[in-house]
C-alpha cells in the first residue's frame, strides 16, 4: 500500500465465505491460539479486495468454525488489524445442504 492513494480499511466488515484452514499459532499472551482462514466468497458491510481473510480465535469449535463450512464473519478494524468477536457462533450449520 502506498501512502497518498491507499484506501483506509473499512472499520466494520462483514464476510461470507468458506473456512479453508484451521492451524494452531501461538499467540501468547493472547488465548485465541487457533489461526482460521477463509475464502471470501461475499462482502457484505466494509471493502474487502483480498480472496483470503485470516484471523484467530480461542476455540473453533465453539465458534462452529471447521473446514469445509460456510460462515459469516463479523470484524472491526483495531487501527492495528481486524477483530473477529469468537464468542458468537460463525459457522452457518446448513453449509453445504
Amino acid at each position: 500500500m502506498t501512502g497518498a492513494s491507499a484506501e483506509p480499511p473499512s472499520e466494520k466488515l462483514v464476510l461470507i465465505g468458506t473456512v479453508t484452514a484451521i492451524s494452531p499459532v501461538d499467540n501468547r499472551p493472547s488465548r485465541r491460539n487457533w489461526a482460521i482462514t477463509i475464502r471470501v466468497e461475499k462482502v457484505k458491510v466494509g471493502k474487502f479486495s483480498h480472496p483470503e481473510f485470516t484471523f484467530a480465535v480461542h476455540s473453533p469449535s465453539r465458534a462452529g468454525l471447521e473446514v469445509g463450512r460456510h460462515c459469516t464473519i463479523e470484524a472491526t478494524w483495531t487501527g492495528k488489524g481486524y477483530l473477529v468477536n469468537d464468542t458468537r457462533r460463525m459457522g452457518d450449520k446448513d453449509a453445504g445442504r
